[in-house]
């Protein structure tokens, strides 16, 4: 026997007649495709605008594609390696041209530490490592309000293609109390702390020694060296205790 089945959608002493729910977004995939031209990009399906009428009616959209839109920014890089290992010297810096107009431009960058309020355009005093950066761009948008969008290039590397620093040594030092050339110089001699510096007059008495040449803490002549030296030229042997063989050569002592 054939049997009928009745839903009514009115019960006593209420009968629910409609409802309508305001549109809203329950989908936020996408993502933008170069379209070939220049500046030029298509956004797929960012969401699906869903409405719902209880009732004699269910109407659901199929969601929307977003109009052409220009690129945000040209973006341009440039970085400089450090000049050699454990020098703090290298740096990285970012161009944006074609940008739109007023915008709010923050850069995040990773390690933090090179730049904390995100407003660095510039980093320096780097060393050898990786560093990445996402730019957030807030722009004015027709009709009112602002639009936040990122560009996020691929890392940055800071190389060391030097490796260590190399020895430069003076040849004269001429302690007059001027700020120049008060003690005798060596650059980069902080880079290998095993060193071991020794002087010699010319008759091949040692006349200073010292481990860990700084320049700063360590450094020849001292004052009380001044008292004991004449002006001449003296002879320096540097063992930069990392297995390489001693520099020698000589340095001259002007004294006015």
């Amino acid at each position: 026997m054939k049997k009928n089945f009745f839903i009514f959608l009115c019960s006593l002493p209420v009968c629910f007649f409609g409802q309508t729910i305001t549109p809203q977004v329950i989908n936020s995939a996408g993502q933008s495709y170069p379209t070939g031209v220049s500046g030029v990009y298509i956004t797929d399906n960012i969401g699906e605008p869903f409405t719902e009428t209880i009732g004699s009616n269910f109407i659901i959209s199929q969601g929307f594609l977003q109009p052409l839109t220009t690129a945000i920014a040209t973006l341009s890089i440039i970085h400089n390696d450090v000049s050699c290992k454990d020098k703090k010297d290298g740096n990285i810096s970012i161009a944006l041209s074609n940008l739109l107009p007023n915008p709010q431009i923050q850069y995040i960058w990773t390690p933090s530490v090179v730049c904390p309020n995100s407003n660095c355009s510039r980093i320096d005093s780097l060393i050898a490592g990786t560093y990445s950066v996402k730019i957030m761009i807030t722009y004015s948008i027709q009709g009112g309000g602002f639009k936040t969008d990122s560009l996020i290039p691929a890392p940055i590397i800071i190389n060391d293609v030097n490796g260590p620093c190399r020895i430069k040594i003076y040849t004269a030092v001429s302690p007059n109390d001027d700020g120049s050339n008060d003690s005798w110089q060596i650059d980069n001699i902080s880079e290998f702390p095993a060193n071991h510096v020794s002087i010699y007059n010319r008759w091949g008495q040692q006349i200073f020694e010292t481990h860990g040449y700084d320049n700063v803490s360590k450094f020849w002549p001292t004052k009380e060296d001044l008292n004991k030296l004449v002006s001449s030229t003296y002879f320096y042997v540097i063992n930069l205790g990392d297995g390489t063989s001693s520099l020698k050569g000589w340095v001259e002592l002007i004294k006015n």
